[in-house]
């Protein structure tokens, strides 16, 4: 996938999408992987990949122009540690990520589908916690924030029934690197929450 597949792009293009990925094709070197699962205007990806040049990173996200965004922000700071996919979240996870391959799940701010005949279409539930669990290592851990009370209680909730995960802080650091969308909250004095799980033996 490196190289004629990625041209001069970060997003990825032209693979199997019925296999799992050979990560040591995507990066130029082999370090411990992290994914973002909806990553937005990259506004995260980013800044984290400049603070972690020795964590490989994935951004997941369904708007090509979004990705098309974060891919000019990645060659603006020469980042060689970001790789990009568009893709809907649950598939990728459980179909293309290998198993244990991954150290971080990141999910800022998935959409909450507050009407509640639409619940059903949030990506957090109690099945998705199940298939985290696959490509996480042991000791992996899935880090949440979201804006939307009813949702974070559903995120707490999912977890707490799925006993292969273990409610853990999440590091100060990480909460340091926000998101566009938590700026703008912060700035309208609209609270976020978080929470964090790390995956048992």
């Amino acid at each position: 996938m490196k190289g004629s597949n990625l041209g001069e792009s970060y997003i990825l293009k032209g693979f199997p999408i019925t296999e799992r990925m050979r990560l040591e094709e995507l990066f130029p070197r082999p370090q411990k992987l992290e994914v973002e699962l909806g990553a937005g205007d990259g506004s995260f990806l980013i800044a984290y990949a400049k603070v972690h040049p020795e964590l490989n990173l994935i951004g997941v996200e369904r708007l090509l122009g979004r990705l098309r965004k974060i891919d000019r922000k990645a060659h603006r700071a020469a980042l060689e540690n970001i790789r990009l996919l568009r893709l809907e979240a649950a598939y990728f996870v459980q179909y293309l990520l290998p198993r244990e391959s991954v150290r971080g799940f990141h999910i800022y701010f998935p959409d909450p589908w507050p009407k509640r005949r639409h619940w059903k279409n949030r990506l957090i539930n109690e099945s998705f916690t199940d298939l985290l669990r696959g490509p996480l290592v042991t000791g992996g851990v899935v880090h949440l924030r979201t804006d939307d009370e009813p949702y974070f209680t559903q995120m707490l909730e999912v977890f707490a029934k799925n006993t292969n995960f273990i409610k853990i802080a999440t590091p100060p650091e990480l909460l340091a690197v926000e998101t566009d969308f938590e700026r703008g909250f912060r700035q309208r004095g609209v609270s976020t929450r978080h929470a964090s799980y790390q995956k048992g033996a």
